[in-house]
């Protein structure tokens, strides 16, 4: 392998920074740096075992050493064809020094790993991301923006739990007899809404608007279906159920619309779950307005979803299923 990383160092050497960021980007790696930082980024997944990880994501590349060997080996065969003289004399007077390695599988056809998700809407990678563990889904998200500290800490990272899923697929294992189907209003982050001086909670007001096509206002009609608005405390110890702030006050389409049964100064407790309440009545097709106050100093994500009703049959052959694959798997 360390003739594979030694090939692999001198084409990179050749390449401007528009064919490293191709490479970078088939790989799924962060294409943000100097030249040298990019050719490094590279060389790391061919280097060692350590080096088959991304930088601080903490997780596998999917790539093997061979595959992006391939991968470089594509890049610098186009740039040949493509009549650059230097490289094309260079390749000539030193062939086999950039001939291929009869271990690399000619038939790869590399595709873009990355999907990448955030609560904060950017499609930007870094090199602080977390992947989301469902299998369906497997989206990178920036770890300040998921990650939410009980204590948070100058200059110290948020805490890696050893298990990691996205808001979406927290609120879909939150209740199982709701299916989400669409997603009107994707989900929102919302801060602290901070400590005023006398150490006392300050009120948050946030309002957002969300389009609701013909499609959609369609089937919330249907018996089975229906619009809700859910919320999840961002930090929570039970990942997987729906939480409300203190003090929440919800408004859709200046509608009062009731969201826990609970004093809105009573915490949740740890064997306690929240509803999301459905709003089906009160939205209309086209802009719908909504508006979330609350007093409480923690940081949660809401959103509004169309979501179909599971009867318990279907929702305990859906567990059974999924037991079964993760044994299978396991």
């Amino acid at each position: 392998m360390a003739d594979l990383a030694s090939t692999c160092k001198d084409k990179l050497a050749y390449f401007r920074i528009k064919e490293l960021k191709d490479i970078l980007h088939q790989l799924g790696l962060p294409k943000q740096g100097k030249k040298q930082d990019l050719i490094d980024r590279v060389l790391a997944l061919l280097s060692d075992e350590q080096g088959q990880r991304h930088h601080g994501w903490g997780r596998k590349n999917s790539f093997t050493k061979e595959a992006v060997a391939k991968i470089v080996d594509d890049i610098y065969r186009k740039m040949q064809i493509q009549s650059a003289p230097d490289l094309a004399t260079r390749s000539h007077t030193g062939s086999d020094l950039f001939r291929p390695k009869d271990e690399v599988n000619d038939s790869f056809q590399p595709q873009p790993v990355t999907k990448v998700r955030c609560i904060c809407d950017s499609k930007l990678l870094n090199d602080n991301m977390i992947q989301c563990e469902d299998d369906r889904c497997h989206v990178w998200q920036h770890m300040s923006c998921v990650l939410v500290p009980d204590k948070p800490t100058e200059g110290v990272g948020p805490e890696v739990p050893p298990h990691f899923y996205c808001e979406l697929c927290r609120l879909s294992r939150a209740d199982p007899f709701w299916v989400t189907t669409g997603n009107p209003l994707p989900p929102l982050k919302f801060m602290s809404s901070g400590v005023a001086n006398d150490g006392t909670s300050v009120l948050q007001t946030v309002e957002k608007t969300f389009q609701l096509s013909r499609a959609d206002r369609e089937t919330v009609q249907r018996s089975e279906y229906d619009l809700q608005v859910w919320c999840i405390l961002m930090n929570d110890k039970v990942q997987f159920r729906m939480q409300w702030p203190q003090y929440a006050e919800l408004e859709v389409n200046g509608f009062a619309v009731r969201v826990v049964t609970r004093p809105g100064s009573q915490l949740l407790g740890i064997n306690g779950r929240d509803d999301g309440p459905l709003i089906t009545t009160c939205s209309r097709e086209g802009t719908n307005k909504i508006c979330l106050r609350r007093v409480d100093n923690r940081t949660f994500c809401f959103g509004v979803r169309v979501a179909r009703r599971r009867s318990v049959p279907q929702s305990f052959k859906e567990k059974l299923s999924s037991v079964s694959s993760q044994r299978c798997t396991n």
